[in-house]
């Protein structure tokens, strides 16, 4: 009768050990599929930073040439400005 018993109960209690440990393995997955779709969300941001931050850059270094010119050209301009006679000088 004994050995009849530890036949039936081993293995239940197997089946629920195992059942168990599942469903804490189930838990555990669940609480890192949500870490990771957190993760991706963020890399996604990231990678959209720095795209629009190359973007940027390439921008400003197609306009770098032309904003030095622009620079040098009003500075010839104040100074032009500045060396006019005193009475002839525009207002600021």
């Amino acid at each position: 009768m004994l050995i009849i018993a530890l036949f039936l109960l081993i293995p239940l209690g197997l089946r629920y050990f195992t059942s168990w440990d599942m469903g804490r393995l189930h838990t555990r997955l669940v609480r890192q599929d949500d870490d990771l779709r957190q993760l991706q969300a963020r890399l996604t941001g990231i990678r959209g930073d720095l795209i629009d931050t190359r973007r940027r850059l390439r921008k400003y270094q197609v306009h770098k040439p032309f904003l030095g010119a622009y620079i040098r050209r009003e500075r010839q301009r104040l100074e032009e400005l500045q060396s006019l006679p005193r009475r002839e000088r525009i207002a600021s």
